[in-house]
């Protein structure tokens, strides 16, 4: 986990905002490659780029990229100053949208959905003590979606669970509905691969 986020009223999870770039912990990445074993990265979405050059030094290393790089204040305001406004928000996505695009170039990098309800996002539904429906999950979800399935393709893209940090605004029986309907609309082969197979070829179950 080396999710720290510029806004330091946005929790972080690492000692220093820039992990994935730190000399000695690409000492030990290499150790990855060597035995040919996989990396789970997680960072907020204005760190994708630390990502993408670990990405590009380890090409023979497959990374999957948790919780498709958590946008943080995407839905709502988050940490002091992010997420404020309507534009900020837009500002937000189109950075993901294009980081996101850029990172799936590189053929070693899969991603996961998931950790799409977590407070830092910016949902409400738990101020308001209730949980997103399966079609309020749609219609916040599906841009990220459609646009992760267009960028990384059906075969690099896999679900998972992010409870019980996503259960505060959402059960996980929504989740999952909303989520599988979206996959299924995108492409015929989509579900299939995204919800099974794909987790089990990465992981070589």
């Amino acid at each position: 986990m080396a999710a720290v986020h510029e806004d330091h009223g946005i929790f972080a999870w690492a000692d220093e905002p820039h992990l994935y770039r730190n000399k000695k912990f690409l000492k030990g990445f290499e150790a990855l490659a060597q035995y040919n074993l996989s990396f789970d990265a997680w960072t907020y979405s204005t760190q994708l780029g630390d990502v993408l050059a670990l990405a590009k030094q380890f090409r023979e290393t497959s990374i999957v990229l948790d919780h498709l790089g958590t946008p943080a204040g995407l839905f709502g305001q988050v940490g002091t100053h992010t997420g404020v406004t309507k534009t900020a928000r837009e500002n937000i996505l189109f950075r993901w949208q294009e980081d996101i695009a850029e990172l799936a170039h590189c053929p070693n990098v899969y991603s996961k959905i998931s950790g799409l309800f977590m407070p830092v996002l910016g949902h409400q539904f738990h101020l308001q003590k209730r949980e997103a429906s399966k079609q309020e999950i749609i219609d916040l979800t599906a841009p990220l979606i459609q646009h992760a399935l267009q960028s990384f393709g059906i075969y690099r893209l896999m679900l998972a669970s992010n409870f019980p940090m996503d259960r505060v605004n959402t059960s996980l029986v929504n989740l999952i509905d909303a989520t599988s309907d979206i996959v299924a609309a995108y492409h015929p082969n989509a579900l299939q691969q995204v919800f099974h197979h794909n987790a089990k070829q990465f992981y070589r179950f």
